[in-house]
């Protein structure tokens, strides 16, 4: 591979980066090397590290910038690096030891930790991982003011363009394993479902109609053909559905490459442009999350009084669906509002029959908590909430875990989502494509060649071990409208406990 001379960073790159002072108390803390830092070797002299923000250019060291590094290792005081690498240049950009230690553990650098002590007492207990999210809310910022209809707004208003979100931004199950990996059965995801839906009986009759909501660039619609012949394709209506412009024009293309007859409609899931009893098949993937949140106070559940007529309209939800919710109230709670009324929408626009699939991260016990992401916040789904909303409209429902669904194997080993982050960064400078997914050791070897033995600190977690992408706590709620009723025909129900009962007739 031919050696690429990186480009210097100037002064005006790191306008803004504010540095920490190092005096007083800061000098007789220690500093650790935060963990799954991956350092390439680019040349003889010369080491590259990646910052957290990708604002930020990459940090480039020397032999002795390089031994700083090495020496945040939890035993060294600030003071003593100071003494030891502060007046020493560190870089080939000329700066100093001192420079690197009061910026490296800032949240938009994020390559080290200052204190007295690892973050949970002992370094080999040390919950990393939850500093770094930690790390990652304090650089984010978010907007100023989380107004309720914040998600709404970021995906109309925030994404400029379908490249880069889920490699920068946030990442999706489904877009990690858009390409065949061994922990997806030698599959990809898209595939994957594809294949359960079958054994599941949902393609048989086939779906005339498939809505799929929120899809990303699309790659599910892309492997989901590839579980379907082209005569069972023929005549199917795929139609995408999603609020974020910048997406539907790789999600149509992407679908119609591969078989599709596919149109695509930008529009709030909420409140579905679809006609009634008009799909057979909803899919939607790591949406529900992205959906209008209702931040309630306890005195607003106490009394069932909101405090404007958006809070009224959700409480009269959540006494009409007689939501179990009992005291007492935290001071502040989060309600899936949006994921309720979308629940709603699918009764709606399913034909007698229709299926729907739901995947997110969740819960089911508690209160939703937010997950800071840049520019926005997402916030967990409180699945038992919509298990009971989906049997009070009249749905059949399943519930399990997104690894239990699809049978992925439990054996296999996964680069950290983190390392291959940087990794996308080095290969960018290089002019080399790499993709941010999941890749075992086997297949990030293939795909780096003769990069993978200039770098050190890859990390591989377990695919099932919470700490590489919390895959149990994606969970799946699988609903069928009753079917057996005539055209024009109404729905018939009796409610009793609490639930509506439909009959078939």
């Amino acid at each position: 591979m031919t050696e690429t001379t990186a480009s210097q960073p100037t002064a005006e790159t790191w306008a803004g980066v504010s540095p920490q002072i190092l005096e007083g108390d800061i000098l007789n803390q220690r500093a650790w090397r935060m963990p799954d830092i991956v350092i390439y070797q680019h040349a003889t002299e010369e080491w590259w590290v990646a910052p957290l923000d990708e604002e930020l250019p990459l940090i480039r060291l020397n032999r002795m910038g390089a031994a700083l590094l090495g020496a945040m290792d939890g035993r060294m005081t600030i003071g003593a690096l100071l003494n030891q690498y502060g007046k020493w240049v560190c870089s080939p950009n000329q700066h100093n030891g001192r420079w690197h230690i009061e910026r490296w553990a800032q949240p938009r650098f994020s390559l080290a930790y200052y204190g007295t002590e690892p973050p949970s007492g002992h370094s080999a207990e040390a919950k990393w991982d939850l500093l770094l999210q930690k790390v990652r809310e304090g650089w984010h910022q978010n907007v100023q003011a989380e107004t309720e209809d914040h998600l709404s707004k970021f995906h109309v208003q925030g994404i400029q363009g379908p490249h880069g979100h889920f490699e920068i931004i946030e990442t999706t199950v489904s877009h990690l394993f858009r390409e065949p990996c061994e922990a997806m059965n030698g599959t990809t995801y898209g595939r994957l479902l594809g294949k359960t839906l079958r054994q599941m009986g949902w393609l048989s009759p086939k779906p005339k109609r498939i809505v799929e909501v929120g899809a990303g660039l699309g790659y599910v619609s892309k492997e989901l053909a590839g579980e379907l012949s082209a005569e069972e394709r023929k005549d199917i209506q795929y139609t995408f559905l999603d609020l974020t412009g910048p997406f539907l024009g790789s999600q149509t293309s992407l679908a119609r490459q591969a078989g599709w007859a596919a149109t695509a409609i930008q529009a709030n899931a909420e409140r579905m442009p679809l006609a009634d009893r008009s799909v057979d098949l909803l899919i939607d993937n790591e949406n529900l999350a992205d959906m209008t949140p209702i931040q309630f106070t306890g005195d607003e559940l106490l009394t069932f009084k909101g405090e404007n007529p958006v809070h009224e309209e959700a409480l009269d939800l959540i006494r009409r669906m007689r939501l179990p919710l009992k005291p007492p109230f935290p001071d502040e709670i989060i309600f899936n509002y949006g994921a309720i009324q979308f629940l709603q929408e699918i009764w709606r626009v399913l034909k007698p029959g229709g299926r729907a699939i739901l995947v997110e991260f969740g819960i089911e016990d508690d209160w939703p908590s937010p997950v800071r992401l840049p520019g926005h916040t997402e916030y967990e789904v409180q699945f038992s909430h919509l298990r009971h909303v989906a049997k009070w409209l009249g749905f059949r429902e399943q519930y399990c875990t997104l690894p239990q669904l699809l049978g992925m194997k439990r054996d296999i080993n996964v680069l950290c989502t983190g390392a291959a982050y940087t990794l996308r960064r080095f290969c960018r400078e290089l002019e080399k494509p790499f993709s941010v997914r999941a890749y075992t050791e086997k297949e990030l070897g293939t795909a780096l060649g003769a990069l993978l033995p200039k770098l050190t600190g890859l990390h591989y977690h377990n695919v099932l071990d919470p700490a590489w992408f919390g895959l149990w706590d994606f969970k799946v709620l699988l609903v069928e409208k009753p079917g057996g009723m005539s055209i024009g025909q109404q729905p018939a129900f009796k409610e009793s406990g609490g639930f509506r009962w439909y009959t078939q007739r």
